[in-house]
C-alpha cells in the first residue's frame, strides 16, 4: 500500500524509495535515491552497536535505553534539503515494509524513537550523522515492534501542480524479551476462475485472501493451495510458496493462480504454514480455509456443442438414407394387364 501526503498545492504525494529489509548481511549496502542531479543515501552508522548492519535491530528489557546513529550522504550534484522523523513501520497489504508519512501520527515503537536532527541540508558530497535515542517503555509489551527513520525530501513541479515526497529511510526492528507467541489468522477466500481459449488445455483459478498477523512476533512461513475441478479428480496442488515477512498487527492480501480442468465448479482449500521470525519465535499452528466457484469452460462447452450437433446431424442423414432405401425397396412392379391371346 503506497503513503501518501498531500500538500496545500492540491497535491498528491509520490514515493521514490524506502530501505525497509529484515534480512542481516556481512556488509550491508546504503539505500539510495537517486532523481537527476538529486541523489542520496542512508547507512546504520559503524559503532559500538555494530559494524556493517543491513539495519537497526535490538534485544532489549522493558525500559532499555538505546542510542545510535544513521548516516546521510548526499551523492548527488545539487543541494539537499532534508526533513528527519522516525515513525511506525507497517507491512502493508501488497507485502511490502513501509513506514508512516510525516504528519500520520504513531502509535507504537515510532513513538519510542527520538531523532536529534528534524532537518538538515547537505551540499554535494556532504556527509552527516543523525543521532537518535529509543526509550523503551517499562510496560513494553514482549514481542517485535517495528519503526523506522525516514529522510524526506519534498518538492513541487509547477507544471502539474503536484507536490512530490522523496523518501529513503532504514528499518528500526526492536524485540522486547518476554513470551513469544506467533499466530496468523486467514480472512476469507476468493475465487475466480479464467477458461483457456484452448478446450483441451486447463484454465487458471485466481485464488485471493487475507493474512492477518495476530501474534506478537515478526511472522513469515509458506502457503499452498489445492484445486479440483473434475468430479474430485486430477487435483492440482501447488508448491509451497514463500510469504512475505508480515509485521505484528498487519494484514497482507495474498494472490495465487493455479492450473485446473473444470467441467462447471472448482472447489479446493488454501492453507498457510506461517513462522515466526528471529531466535526463539518458532512455528505456529497452520491455518488455512475451503473455496469454492462456478468455472465455466466456455471453449470446451462450444466443442461438446459442436461434436454433439455434428452426431446428430449425421444421425438424421442416415437415418434420412435408411427410409428412402426402403421405400425404394418396397415398391412393387406394375402387372401387364393386356388380354392374352
Amino acid at each position: 500500500m503506497p503513503t501518501t501526503r498531500r500538500t496545500p498545492v492540491f497535491a498528491l504525494a509520490a514515493l521514490i524509495a524506502l530501505l525497509l529489509t529484515s534480512a542481516s548481511a556481512a556488509l550491508a549496502p546504503a539505500a539510495r535515491a537517486e532523481d537527476g542531479g538529486v541523489a542520496w543515501t542512508v547507512k546504520t552508522a559503524d559503532n559500538a552497536n555494530g559494524a556493517g548492519r543491513a539495519n537497526f535491530t535490538y534485544d532489549v528489557e522493558p525500559g532499555a535505553v538505546i542510542s545510535d546513529t544513521m548516516v546521510v550522504v548526499n551523492t548527488g550534484t545539487e543541494p539537499l534539503p532534508l526533513s528527519v522523523y522516525a515513525a511506525d513501520a507497517f507491512t502493508a497489504s501488497s507485502g511490502e515494509i513501509d513506514v508512516l508519512v510525516d504528519g500520520s501520527p504513531s502509535v507504537g515503537a515510532g513513538t519510542w524513537v527520538r531523532v536529534d536532527t528534524g532537518a538538515l541540508e547537505l551540499s554535494p558530497g556532504q556527509t552527516a550523522d543523525i543521532p537518535f535515542t529509543i526509550s523503551v517503555p517499562a510496560d513494553a509489551r514482549p514481542g517485535d515492534h517495528s519503526a523506522g527513520i525516514v529522510t524526506s525530501l519534498t518538492s513541487t513541479d509547477a507544471s502539474t501542480s503536484l507536490s512530490v515526497d522523496r523518501r529513503l529511510g532504514t528499518r528500526i526492528n526492536l524485540r522486547v524479551a518476554g513470551e513469544l507467541t506467533p499466530a496468523a489468522q486467514v480472512g476469507e477466500v476468493h475465487a475466480e476462475y479464467l477458461p483457456s481459449w484452448n478446450p483441451f488445455a486447463p484454465g487458471s483459478v485466481t485464488i485471493r485472501y487475507e493474512l492477518a498477523n495476530t501474534g506478537n512476533t515478526r511472522l513469515t512461513g509458506t502457503d499452498t493451495v489445492t484445486a479440483s475441478g473434475a468430479f474430485g479428480l486430477l487435483d492440482t496442488t501447488t508448491a509451497p510458496t514463500q510469504l512475505s515477512e508480515i509485521i505484528p498487527g498487519s494484514v497482507v492480501e495474498v494472490v495465487r493462480e493455479v492450473p485446473v480442468l473444470s467441467l462447471g465448479w472448482v472447489h479446493g482449500s488454501m492453507a498457510v504454514a506461517p513462522e515466526g521470525v528471529g531466535l526463539g519465535a518458532g512455528a505456529t499452528d497452520a491455518v488455512g480455509e475451503e473455496f469454492g466457484t462456478v468455472a465455466l469452460p466456455w471453449s470446451l462447452y462450444a466443442v461438446i456443442v459442436l461434436i454433439a450437433g455434428v452426431a446428430v446431424a449425421s444421425i438424421l442423414v442416415i437415418r434420412r438414407r435408411v427410409m428412402a432405401s426402403e421405400s425404394r425397396g418396397g415398391r412393387r412392379p406394375l402387372r401387364d394387364r393386356r388380354p392374352r391371346s
